[in-house]
């Protein structure tokens, strides 16, 4: 009777290609980096919650998987915090414009309703280009990520925060 054979995490790295990382290692990082998409399946958390299942699940293969899992956890904390003070300070700004149209209109009618359409058109001036950048930069950059790991490379996210090291 033969031992059953070691379970996938436990399997010695396989060599590496000339390119750097293996076959299997490059399929694995692949995962790893389109693991943010796991947010249109659970839109408030799934992009942080994809990459923490795909590094912990493969950070023991090997030292490089360690490192991209890593990589894209931090990018996508990153991108996280920069969502959350973007938006705390536009609701800020537009509580703001909003108090002062109220205030202004109680002054002059005219002058109130100038405030508060000053107010919305700031908001979307400054909200929608901002909500497109922080969508489609990481589309990019993962996009980036991908094609590196297919080609056996690894990949730094730019403009990154290193929380995991």
């Amino acid at each position: 009777m033969t031992p059953p054979p070691p379970s996938p995490s436990r399997l010695p790295p396989t060599p590496l290609s000339p390119d750097g990382l293996s076959a299997e290692e490059r399929t694995a990082a692949t995962l790893i980096h389109l693991s943010p998409l796991a947010g249109l399946l659970l839109p408030s958390l799934g992009h942080l919650l994809g990459p923490l299942v795909a590094w912990l699940a493969y950070r023991e293969r090997s030292a490089a998987l360690d490192a991209q899992g890593k990589e894209v956890l931090n990018f996508q904390l990153t991108l996280t915090l920069i969502s959350f003070v973007l938006g705390t300070l536009l609701f800020v700004l537009m509580a703001l414009g909003m108090l002062g149209g109220v205030a202004g209109a109680s002054l002059s009618p005219d002058l109130g309703v100038f405030a508060l359409f000053g107010s919305l058109a700031a908001f979307f001036a400054l909200f929608i280009p901002l909500a497109l950048l922080l969508s489609l930069v990481p589309l990019v950059f993962m996009v980036i990520g991908v094609s590196r790991a297919g080609q056996g490379r690894l990949y730094r996210y730019p403009l990154t925060w290193r929380f995991l090291r």
